[in-house]
């Protein structure tokens, strides 16, 4: 029986794990679906410590998606889509006017945070009550595949199927 079980488990490790981070092909991609908002996608340094930001103001014609240089690794295609997916959940939030996930699913969004990535639960601390729900949801999405991101951005955010031909 030990044999048996010990056999289980070496297979188990083996077997390749999904890989969740995003490729660069990935990136370009996402980043295509984020342009095709009307969205800037920016790449540069910054005064703030943030890996990126999100900034919309309709009335002075802001519309950006930042990646910060000096603090994300850019050399790194992890470190580039957690930032990436995380920023374009935000681009996401504004298609809708809301939260991606119904708000019956954000129990689902916390539980995810702090069983997966107990250091995001705990920054989430640190933001306002008013920006927590956003905030985990684009924590979430860091963590899900670059499909699952990518089609995200098209529902959300009613992307038309020649931009989404482009990154299929």
């Amino acid at each position: 029986m030990k044999k048996l079980i010990a056999l289980a488990v070496a297979a188990l490790s083996i077997v390749p794990l999904p890989a969740l981070a995003g490729s660069w092909k990935d990136i370009e991609q996402l980043a295509t679906l984020v342009r095709a908002t009307g969205t800037q996608v920016i790449k540069t340094e910054c005064n703030e410590k943030a890996y990126g930001y999100y900034q919309y103001n309709k009335d002075a014609g802001i519309d950006r998606l930042v990646i910060c240089t000096n603090v994300t690794d850019m050399s790194d295609p992890d470190a580039v889509w957690e930032t990436l997916a995380h920023e374009s959940t935000h681009v996401a939030q504004a298609c809708v006017g809301s939260n991606v996930h119904k708000d019956t699913y954000m129990p689902r969004v916390f539980r995810a945070l702090r069983t997966e990535a107990p250091h995001y639960a705990e920054l989430l601390k640190g933001y306002s009550e008013d920006d927590v729900q956003s905030e985990a949801e684009a924590f979430y999405m860091e963590l899900q595949s670059p499909t699952q991101v990518k089609r995200m951005m098209v529902h959300a955010c009613n992307i038309d199927a020649d931009d989404v031909a482009a990154v299929s």
